[in-house]
């Protein structure tokens, strides 16, 4: 004997009630990556600061690259500072951080912590291609009462709230290829200085800023967030990021032998830097380890 058919109306019902089940879904699911879900605040263990960040990365070597042995032996240092982050933040004890620079130095830091957390974890198999996926928004930690993941962190605050285009720069994306992490913390009395010098850093780098004859080989990240960096060219620039660029080259490459310079780009693309080509070039997701780095 057949089974029945289920009646037209029974057949629409189960059609709505699928249909609010995804968009269910999908609303806590962009609750989730936009980090606006609350997380509990557990007591502070005492006053907030960076000492055990600083001491996590005292395993950063003047390449940017991870001595992960070392951090592995600092690991409870890190997971401390990661704890206190879900106590403290900006948003929830904004008279701790009064001043936009303490805002941002905490931001950053609590940034970069994390990416570097989840390579400890996850050491040695690193990033990867998982950088858009998981490793970016499908993770998020408590942070000052909220579940954050790196994506809300990076879009909603670091660049919602303050809007400073070298923050890219002192980004660490857990990458060879990337922004390198820096061997201290981000300081707010020091913030501006140490903001240059990330740009600095990555400018100063042959795989983001490599000029052969007419041709400026770029990194991917000066295309992503290019309308970022033309912003913040002064009136009258013009719509070329090689403004940008040339902001933070190196005067001379003593420290950095083979980089490019400003007298090099000047040479080339002309006073305007509108004579050159711009290459776009994909990054290197190769983990920072420097044992593999030794093998090289």
């Amino acid at each position: 004997m057949n089974a029945p058919v289920p009646s037209r109306h029974r057949a629409r019902w189960l059609a709505v009630a699928a249909l609010a089940v995804l968009v269910a879904l999908a609303v806590g699911a962009g609750l989730y990556v936009g980090g606006a879900l609350p997380a509990q605040v557990p007591p502070a263990a005492g006053a907030f600061g960076y000492a055990d960040y600083a001491q996590a990365l005292s395993h950063v070597r003047p390449s940017g690259d991870l001595d992960f042995e070392g951090l592995s032996r600092d690991r409870a240092a890190l997971e401390r500072f990661v704890a206190s982050l879900a106590a403290v933040s900006p948003h929830r004890q904004p008279e701790l951080f009064p001043s936009p620079e303490e805002g941002l130095a905490y931001w950053i830091n609590a940034y970069n912590a994390l990416v570097l957390m989840q390579l400890v974890e996850r050491h040695p198999d690193g990033v990867g291609a998982s950088w858009f996926g998981r490793f970016y928004w499908g993770h998020a930690w408590p942070v000052g009462g909220e579940r954050l993941t790196l994506w809300a962190m990076e879009q909603r605050i670091l660049l919602g709230e303050y809007s400073d285009p070298r923050v890219h720069f002192a980004l660490f994306r857990g990458t060879r290829g990337g922004p390198r992490l820096d061997g201290a913390p981000y300081q707010p009395e020091f913030l501006d200085a140490q903001l240059n010098d990330a740009s600095r850093r990555y400018m100063g780098d042959a795989r983001h800023v490599k000029l052969e004859d007419k041709t400026v080989h770029l990194a991917r990240l000066l295309q992503d967030r290019q309308q970022d960096f033309l912003a913040a060219l002064p009136e009258g620039r013009g719509g070329n990021v090689l403004q940008f660029v040339w902001a933070f080259l190196p005067d001379t490459c003593e420290e950095r032998p083979g980089c490019d310079t400003r007298g090099d780009l000047d040479r080339a693309c002309g006073p305007q830097l509108d004579k050159c080509r711009i290459d776009f070039i994909p990054e290197d997701t190769s983990l920072p380890d420097t044992a593999t780095a030794a093998r090289r």
